[in-house]
């Protein structure tokens, strides 16, 4: 099979989703014998839909997401016009299905289980702290404003496990939730240092209990990362994350929906709303309790958490995403594809 490659993203931020997927997915489609080629009579585009440029005389396959109930409606019209959109979790079949009668299908991310190995824990000494982590890029979608208030709630109310207990979050710059927890520097590292992915693995393999309290994700990527290490995860239980995850293999969060609003930067500098869309809120009171239950019973967050990694490592590899995803062009695309000689 042939396919022309248009993706190409950066690998920091939010941008973090697509630019992994296209860079892996990629790979793992030359590892199953796929040739990216321009004379591919498929084009595969891992853009944003507002960034969506159909190749003419092909068949333009886009590869897209989106974390809320509702698209921005710059992304309406372009949604138009692809032969196939392909998205990475069964959630956002339902999303962009209000708006295009184009063909959506399902093809998940996936996580390589070389890269993010299991790794055996075990409760911390009386010398050593109990570690909490957050992950994620420093924005409010990811949680961690769930987080600071949570924390502050457990402190209050689990004192013993608290002095204990080290939080750390793990982000690309400061943010809001540092001057929330500002108090509580004896038990919060906020930790921005540009991180290799063996580094990143490193944090992932030495801290107890993951906190995932997200608004939305079109998949939820690196909540799946920590799963393969078997690191017990807290986490909502809404939009991508469904796809992979249960209260067999994590602790799922109580939650309501509520309406939020997107800003963009102008060029000016100005920031201006940009989207208005349903998403959902996490209860940290519930996350505080959440918590205290990891740390109350760590052998049954560890089983929790070896039942997590088996399942990624089962069902959610790149290799398995590439061959569902030749399934999909094969099914979809018809005499279009091309096969290599």
């Amino acid at each position: 099979m042939k396919l022309q490659w248009t993706a190409d993203w950066n690998t920091t931020g939010n941008g973090y989703g697509y630019s992994t997927h296209q860079r892996n997915l990629k790979a793992a489609l030359l590892g199953e014998g796929v040739e990216i080629t321009d004379s591919a009579d498929v084009a595969v585009h891992i853009v944003v839909p507002s960034g969506y440029e159909p190749r003419p005389g092909k068949f333009n396959v886009l590869y897209t997401m989106y974390e809320g109930e509702s698209l921005p409606k710059e992304w309406i019209a372009p949604l138009q016009f692809p032969d196939l959109i392909v998205v990475p979790c069964t959630h956002n079949i339902h999303v962009f299905a209000k708006y295009t009668k184009r063909p959506i299908v399902c093809c998940p991310e996936g996580v390589d289980s070389a890269r993010f190995p299991f790794y055996q824990r075990a409760f911390p000494s009386a010398k050593e702290q109990f570690t909490y982590l957050w992950n994620g890029a420093s924005n409010p979608r990811k949680g961690y404003e769930h987080v600071a208030i949570a924390w502050a709630i457990f402190r209050d109310r689990y004192r013993a496990e608290f002095e204990r207990s080290v939080l750390i979050l793990k982000t690309t710059q400061t943010t809001k939730a540092e001057r929330l927890i500002s108090s509580m520097k004896n038990h919060f590292f906020m930790d921005t240092r540009n991180y290799s992915l063996e580094n990143l693995v490193v944090l992932y393999h030495a801290a107890h209990c993951f906190l995932f309290p997200t608004m939305g994700e079109g998949f939820g990527l690196t909540l799946a990362e920590a799963m393969a290490t078997g690191l017990p995860c807290i986490y909502t239980p809404w939009s991508g994350p469904k796809d992979f995850i249960s209260e067999r293999e994590g602790y799922p969060l109580r939650f309501s929906m509520m309406e939020v609003q997107t800003v963009k930067r102008c060029e000016d500098g100005h920031l201006e709303n940009y989207h208005t869309t349903e998403a959902v809120t996490a209860d940290a009171p519930h996350l505080a309790r959440r918590m205290a239950q990891v740390y109350s019973d760590y052998d049954e967050a560890l089983r929790r958490g070896r039942r997590a990694s088996e399942r990624i490592r089962n069902d959610f590899t790149w290799a398995q995403s590439a061959q569902k995803f030749i399934a999909i062009i094969d099914r979809y695309a018809g005499g279009r594809k091309e096969r290599a000689a």
